[in-house]
């Protein structure tokens, strides 16, 4: 994967390229060209056909790279803080924490535009060993050649950005290899299972069943400090309460509460960043701050002071 470096000091981007890396001597501990200035980069091998990274750029100015693919991996990327701006033949998409990346594109020219401040836990690993872990065929997840340079961006569950944030910190502090190995591996787990559950075929549902609960799960997530009741959302989009309850768990996987609670809680994560518990407690219509504390718990496994505590620095 060729990666050429450059500032955005102009629209005229690729005119302007300051250093070529290919992606193995770009992400190694001693590459054998130095780096742009403000960039760290943290990479460990864990066995054949595995390894992870932590990126951060420092610098103010937007960087950006002109990627091309040829190392054959596949690449799980998630953001921890900032933004990239993914350019590619087939057009542009935007990633940021909200979402993950997951790409196979050897032989690919990308360009990324790179926010100041920006973190990234990449893993790459070879499909023929994805294949071995998972038990299936890499084509199943959507990686085939249908999809232009294989580019699949998906929203990021809690689960996949704590177990991102654990891997980070983990690289941060050069712990034992076997821990490393086992958060990478959770953290692949849960990529995986996301391109699962979007590769599934959906159930047939009558397009107006389907958009009339695509309306009522806009306005369930429209304000997470108050949720409508069952009955208000079942008025609002005319579906009887039975299909609203049932088309929720067949269209989105889940009940209309535990979409709700999801995404109040991914919706905390995100505010913890930069709020104190409490006060993110309270915008998300919590008065008791034990029961944001438990229900933040349950959902994935952390109290809220000890997320805020592993955001890396």
């Amino acid at each position: 994967m060729k990666i050429l470096w450059e500032y955005a000091y102009t629209r005229k981007m690729w005119r302007h390229c300051m250093n070529e890396f290919n992606s193995g001597d770009f992400f190694a501990l001693a590459p054998p060209a130095p780096r742009p200035h403000g960039i760290r980069v943290q990479t460990i091998r864990l066995s054949d056909g595995l390894t992870v990274s932590r990126a951060q750029f420092d610098r103010r100015q937007e960087l950006l790279a002109s990627t091309e693919g040829d190392d054959g991996c596949i690449h799980f990327n998630c953001l921890l803080r900032g933004s990239i701006q993914v350019r590619h033949e087939g057009g542009c998409m935007q990633l940021d924490c909200d979402k993950t990346l997951s790409s196979y594109a050897p032989g690919k020219r990308f360009l990324l535009g790179c926010s100041e401040d920006c973190c990234n836990i990449e893993l790459r690993i070879t499909p023929q060993l994805l294949a071995e872990l998972t038990q299936s065929d890499p084509d199943s997840l959507g990686f085939d050649d249908r999809l232009e340079g294989c580019l699949l961006q998906r929203r990021c569950s809690l689960q996949t950005r704590v177990a991102a944030q654990r891997l980070a910190r983990l690289l941060e502090q050069g712990v034992d290899r076997l821990l490393l190995h086992s958060a990478a591996l959770e953290f692949l787990a849960w990529q995986v299972r996301s391109l699962q559950a979007a590769a599934a075929p959906a159930e047939a549902m009558p397009s107006r069943e389907r958009r009339q609960l695509q309306e009522a799960r806009e306005r369930l997530l429209s304000d997470l400090s108050q949720p409508p009741t069952i009955e208000q959302l079942s008025r609002a989009t005319g579906l009887n309460q039975c299909k609203l309850k049932q088309g929720f768990k067949t269209l989105f996987g889940s009940s209309v509460y535990a979409l709700f609670q999801k995404e109040r809680m991914a919706k905390a994560l995100k505010l913890l960043q930069e709020l104190s518990v409490t006060e993110t407690a309270s915008r998300l219509g919590y008065s008791n701050i034990s029961h944001f504390s438990s229900a933040f718990r349950k959902e994935f496994g952390l109290l809220p002071s000890e997320a805020r505590r592993a955001e890396p620095s």
